[in-house]
């Protein structure tokens, strides 16, 4: 399929230069659609910052004494998270704990996968109506970590603030971090508008192929998880990767969106930030 793209129309070098600094493989871009490039103003980053309105996490992690991997009865592993392969067991809502620093099952327990960063192998590519996009570049099993969404930690008065000129703008980056609350207004967001990863350029779908879950892993402040993007289906090399950026969401819903370009099946004609 990459034979088929045609010449990138774009001066993509400041873009290039910028995610040569992704842990993980090397991300190609492509735009044969129209001369845009670098997002202005835009920093790579491969793990979240902190504002400084933002507390340090400093709720400890219990730990482990296993070696070689974490044995049956280990309290890390009392909810199993993955299978041998690394692949995520269950696409549920709970919350997932991987081994910690102090663990000392060591590097290659199964119950460290997240932390160990981006394996899969991303392209990023320009669409019509949709601006960026980002695809698989090899076959990718249900449960299969795909990235981390990273970008700047901030309150949720500044991002109320943000969000109301993002929005204007038909543009918005924020993830609240309130997969932990059911009822109650989360306290933090993450803003990947002007620092981020591959992630921030994941497209909408209404039928998605990934979703987020909260992860623990240096601690467990509820208030401030960080956030896992996983497949939850068998993921054809080539495809768009897609989140729900409001699952929530009903079609006909009384408050209008953004007119929304997925092409899903189960699109619901608006996307709602």
């Amino acid at each position: 399929y990459l034979k088929a793209q045609g010449k990138s129309k774009a001066d993509l070098s400041e873009f290039h230069r910028l995610l040569s600094h992704t842990n993980g493989p090397v991300i190609p871009i492509v735009n044969t659609v129209d001369e845009a490039g670098c997002p202005d103003n835009f920093t790579y980053i491969n793990q979240n910052i902190y504002s400084d309105e933002v507390p340090r996490p400093c709720t400890p992690m219990f730990w482990c004494e296993c070696t070689n991997g974490c044995c049956d009865g280990c309290e890390c592993t009392k909810e199993r998270n993955y299978d041998n392969r690394g692949l995520l067991l269950s696409m549920g809502d709970e919350r997932i704990v991987e081994c910690g620093p102090l663990c000392k099952c060591g590097d290659d327990c199964v119950n460290r996968v997240v932390q160990k960063g981006r394996k899969v192998a991303l392209e990023l590519r320009r669409y019509p109506h949709k601006g960026w996009g980002v695809v698989t570049k090899q076959h990718l099993k249900k449960g299969t970590f795909v990235a981390e969404y990273v970008g700047e930690v901030i309150t949720s008065d500044e991002a109320e603030n943000r969000g109301f000129k993002d929005k204007a703008q038909g543009q918005t980056y924020l993830f609240d971090l309130d997969q932990e609350f059911v009822n109650d207004i989360c306290d933090f967001s993450i803003d990947a508008k002007t620092h981020g990863n591959i992630s921030r350029f994941f497209n909408h779908s209404c039928g998605p192929n990934m979703r987020t879950r909260s992860i623990y892993v240096e601690h467990r402040d509820p208030r401030l998880h960080r956030l896992a993007i996983f497949a939850t289906r068998d993921i054809k090399a080539g495809e768009e990767l897609t989140i729900d950026y409001s699952p929530s969401a009903v079609e006909g819903e009384s408050v209008k969106g953004d007119p929304c370009h997925c092409g899903s099946s189960k699109c619901r004609k608006f996307m709602y930030f």
